[in-house]
């Protein structure tokens, strides 16, 4: 969010003739945007090295650092070097829990925790430009998933500042009040959510989750920033649902060209970094099989027809009103945007000028509906929680823990010999094992796969790693074998 925030307004002030000033840092730099980068996202150190990078020679810095659970270390590291130098740098922390439930575990190479940092934020912002921005938007649909609630509560919430600063710094009047921009999106989204376009998305969901549930793969082909929100959501997949990095993958007309990302080009990186519309037409759509899905992001319903040559299913998302579909899909989710509502909120001129960013945040919220609900109908979820999620970073780690006592009834410590058990492949565990740090731990358990299914199995039923691993080979839908097994029918 913070990058796609920061391409679309250094976009505006380029458009009005004004040196771009917006930045965006990620743990793990640009490749995080495409695979998650567990060593910095757990690296404070790394964070205040990369704020530094990015800063040389600016004596004053707006920082925003984004961490929806108030927890990631990176960040903390950045809010901390914030605080040390506030002659040059206005910090602000945004996240959706309250203050005191930040994360107050030990966190590697640091010497305090996110909670403590937080915790002074909240003593100085009384006497200093230091903010708490943590709106409570509720729990999310899938416990711990971000990507959604929060995912979008952050879009919101930069969009609204930073339209109105934008005007407010080219001495544009702002003819609306920080409560009418934030209403937009609430009539954007009352629009969205009428009972013809949920029947649609829920066709689409249905194709998505029948493509998974037989080894096919989701392909998201889109233009501009459309494209983008559909890159965005297919790289949420392999942390949030233990997806592989083929069974979602996001297109973009351009692009890198389009993309306008810090590094660059990195196709040379491996496939699943070559995003071009080239890159698709060649390697992926003359392979494609009939249990493929091609979603399609469009503003105008128009599709580059080599895009289409494919046999596979398709549906498209647009925008375009009153428009016929130029290609033949199986759905076709056509979206319009109420913009009389909208003008009478924050004017016509301003309609104009951000509507991108309404038909950006439309379709974020159907290409999760989609993903969340394909991975559903695959058995990627129980009960409402994550049971197949990447162990790939320190909140991860604590989290599956957390799911296997839950389900388990065991302690907290045997629960988390379970899932050590399960990330070394063995069940006896040396006090050599035991004692690593757990960045050592995540290391070894990023490129696994099931790993919390199997502890939890191993947990529940009280047998060994083997056993529970041939559970799941013999049943493929991990929701299935975890219901089974707590209401006994496992032995």
């Amino acid at each position: 969010m913070g990058f796609i925030t920061a391409r679309t307004f250094n976009g505006k002030l380029s458009e009005l003739s004004k040196v771009p000033c917006f930045k965006y840092l990620i743990a793990g730099r640009d490749k995080a945007l495409f695979t998650s980068q567990e060593a910095p996202e757990d690296d404070p150190n790394c964070g205040v090295e990369m704020l530094k990078e990015a800063t040389v020679g600016k004596k004053q810095v707006l920082f925003i650092g984004i961490t929806c659970g108030l927890s990631a270390p990176y960040v903390g590291g950045q809010l901390q070097h914030c605080l040390d130098n506030l002659d040059v740098f206005t910090p602000v922390v945004l996240g959706f829990n309250p203050t005191n439930l930040a994360r107050n575990n030990a966190i590697e190479k640091w010497d305090t925790t996110f909670l403590q940092v937080v915790n002074k934020m909240e003593e100085m912002k009384a006497i200093s430009k230091v903010f708490i921005l943590n709106p409570v938007v509720g729990p999310e649909p899938i416990t711990g998933s971000s990507r959604m609630k929060s995912g979008s509560a952050t879009k919101i919430l930069l969009e609204t500042i930073f339209a109105g600063a934008t005007l407010s710094a080219l001495s544009v009047d702002r003819p609306w009040q920080t409560e009418s921009f934030l209403r937009c999106y609430q009539v954007v989204c009352n629009e969205l959510y009428t009972k013809e376009n949920m029947k649609k998305v829920a066709q689409i969901v249905e194709l998505a989750g029948t493509s998974l549930k037989s080894n096919g793969s989701i392909y998201y082909a889109g233009e501009n920033t459309l494209g983008i929100m559909g890159m965005i959501d297919a790289s949420e997949c392999p942390p949030t649902y233990g997806a592989s990095l083929s069974d979602v993958r996001g297109f973009l007309d351009g692009g890198y060209k389009s993309f306008r990302n810090n590094d660059g080009d990195l196709s040379y990186l491996g496939v699943h970094f070559q995003i071009s519309f080239d890159n698709m037409v060649k390697d992926i759509l003359p392979f494609v099989k009939p249990n493929d899905l091609v979603i399609y992001l469009s503003r105008d319903g128009k599709v580059d027809e080599k895009m289409t040559n494919c046999l596979c299913k398709k549906a498209l998302i647009s925008f375009a009103s009153n428009s016929h579909t130029r290609i033949s899909t199986d759905v076709e989710v056509q979206i319009s945007l109420p913009k009389e509502n909208l003008a009478s909120l924050i004017g016509e001129k301003a309609v104009h000028q951000f509507s991108m960013l309404f038909e950006e945040i439309s379709a974020k919220w159907i290409c999760n509906a989609i993903t969340t609900g394909a991975h559903i109908m695959k058995g990627k979820v129980f009960q409402n929680i994550m049971v197949d999620l990447k162990v790939s970073n320190n909140k991860l780690f604590h989290r599956a823990v957390g799911i296997i006592k839950r389900f388990s009834g065991l302690s907290t410590e045997q629960s988390r010999d379970y899932l050590l058990q399960s990330i070394y492949g063995t069940d006896s565990m040396s006090e050599e094992i035991k004692n690593r740090p757990i960045s050592s731990h995540i290391e070894t358990a990023t490129p696994l796969s099931q790993v919390v299914p199997r502890a939890l199995l191993s947990a529940i039923l009280l047998c060994s790693i083997s056993e529970s691993q041939e559970l799941l080979d013999k049943e493929p839908v991990i929701q299935r074998v975890i219901s089974r097994t707590l209401s006994g029918e496992q032995k």
